[in-house]
């Protein structure tokens, strides 16, 4: 019992326990009505990772009509992502499925295996296979690469608009 109690609150400090489940991060507050999640990589990080393609990338809760793809235990979100040397931007939906700090998320049409952790106020985005169609053709799957995890932190919602 002490050991728990001393774990919970080692975790509070961290931040851990008091994030709510990964839906609501990305339902929103009435600060945030449509919260945005979204990375840019600057050229000194892409020097110093060469094998790094992705120069920027976003998640947000994706609108759906279909109700059971909208709430805490299964939602979808549209994750996009542009690449080095390429001005397409690269975007799908993923449905997830979680309730708690952890969303395990399978792209549409087998774009591919992701998950969504909370890490803190941030969005921690893991690749396990991801290949996305753009105006031009597919994306390379991005754990072929330095690509695999993302730290996403809260942004303004035209870094999750398409362009």
């Amino acid at each position: 019992m002490r050991a728990a109690l001393i774990i919970g609150m080692a975790l509070t400090a961290s931040g851990v326990a008091e994030a709510g489940p990964v839906f609501d991060r990305l339902t929103g507050s009435s600060a945030r009505t449509d919260p945005c999640f979204a990375r840019a990589y600057d050229g000194e990080h892409l020097r110093r990772n060469p094998q790094q393609r992705v120069v920027r990338i976003h998640l947000s809760r994706a609108r759906v009509e279909v109700a059971e793809e909208n709430r805490p235990q299964r939602f979808t979100v549209r994750v996009g992502f542009r690449l080095r040397n390429d001005r397409d931007v690269y975007e799908t939906n993923a449905i997830c499925t979680g309730g708690g700090t952890l969303a395990e998320c399978a792209g549409e049409g087998d774009t591919g295996v992701f998950r969504l952790i909370l890490a803190g106020e941030a969005l921690r985005l893991e690749v396990e296979r991801l290949e996305v169609e753009g105006g031009r053709g597919s994306s390379p799957d991005l754990a072929r690469s330095d690509d695999r995890v993302f730290l996403l932190r809260p942004a303004s919602a035209a870094a999750c608009a398409a362009g």
